[in-house]
């Protein structure tokens, strides 16, 4: 049914079973899987000017991007035969949601797999969830995992 997948992934539970999911559907559809991971900046470029004297943005972005390349490692050794491949991408002023739906988009998917973390509150009654940001707008199918 589905020829190409995308699944987003970040280093909670939740991430770890919509990667599950994702490997599940892509072996039994014999899809292509991109494994992505966004290396998202926006905390360090709110705090830019606070930070600028006492940190180096440039290596504090370097290191977010390292520790997500390790990240797509270890969930590319758990994708033993599929077709998979692993994508790092850059936030730069965007939101998560938008990165993600926007890669879809460019890679014409089928299906984009984001494990939905049922966080409650104000934030994510302002703000809403990534998961629930990227149902709305990617014009792919999006499948929010939870956690299982």
């Amino acid at each position: 049914m589905y020829k190409t997948i995308l699944v987003a992934i970040d280093d909670s539970e939740t991430s770890r079973s919509a990667l599950a999911e994702a490997l599940h559907i892509a072996r039994t559809s014999n899809a292509k899987l991109y494994i992505s991971h966004v290396a998202d900046e926006t905390m360090l470029n709110m705090h830019g000017h606070a930070l600028t004297n006492v940190v180096n943005l440039e290596g504090a972005v370097a290191n977010i991007i390292q520790a997500g390349r390790t990240l797509l490692d270890k969930a590319m050794a758990q994708a033993e035969g599929v077709n998979a491949e692993a994508l790092i991408l850059e936030a730069r002023n965007r939101r998560v949601s938008e990165t993600i739906s926007e890669k879809a988009k460019e890679l014409n998917v089928d299906l984009i797999v984001i494990g939905r973390h049922g966080q409650r509150g104000l934030a994510t009654l302002i703000l809403g969830s990534v998961a629930e940001q990227l149902a709305k707008i990617a014009d792919a199918s999006v499948l929010l995992v939870r956690k299982h």
